[in-house]
């Protein structure tokens, strides 16, 4: 007699089509839904304020953290000294366009928040920005970090600052003493 054999097993999230597409893919299928099918805008729109307002000032500050202190030395080295078509390029100079780079995103979503009139969150998004450059104001010998400079973090704080106030952004007032304290400039 034939053993009988196990019902198949449900496919995993991740063995899924859907659940393997990359991020531009998944833009494509739920662009192709709301074509087909245009009463799904609404609950789509709501969504999407939903992710954009929901912003975790300690996610923020981690996120920018990490992508300053990760920050490749091989990057470094591809843009200091001898650069055709630039001359020479200090370290601390090409460190420092590295650093801006790390930021830009940030500071991308920062303005795009603020136009579409979410100011809490992107206050929060401020606060975690300044908050994670905060973090990362001692860096180690032989980082980028370090190579860009003492007063980096700080400059980039007081122009996300300053950014955050000519968006209208409300940053609170007791953000500082909570995320930054002892930057005192930065108040």
């Amino acid at each position: 007699m034939a053993k009988p054999s196990a019902p198949p097993k449900s496919p995993t999230k991740s063995e899924t089509a859907l659940g393997s597409l990359t991020a531009d893919e998944l833009s494509c299928v739920l662009g192709e839904l709301l074509a087909a099918q245009p009463e799904l805008q609404d609950q789509a729109e709501r969504v999407a304020s939903t992710l954009l307002t929901t912003v975790s000032v300690e996610q923020v500050t981690a996120d920018v953290e990490s992508a300053l202190t990760w920050i490749s030395l091989d990057a470094l080295a591809a843009r200091a000294g001898r650069v055709r078509g630039r001359g020479y390029v200090h370290e601390s100079e090409a460190a420092w366009e590295l650093v801006d780079e790390a930021i830009a995103p940030f500071r991308s979503d920062l303005d795009r928040r603020a136009a579409l009139g979410l100011l809490d969150a992107a206050a929060n998004l401020a606060v975690g920005i300044i908050a994670g450059l905060y973090r990362a104001r001692a860096p180690e010998m032989g980082t980028v970090l370090a190579y860009a400079g003492d007063d980096t973090q700080m400059e980039v704080a007081a122009e996300i600052l300053n950014r955050a106030g000519e968006l209208g952004v409300p940053v609170p007032d007791d953000a500082a003493d909570a995320h930054w304290p002892r930057w005192s400039d930065l108040r």
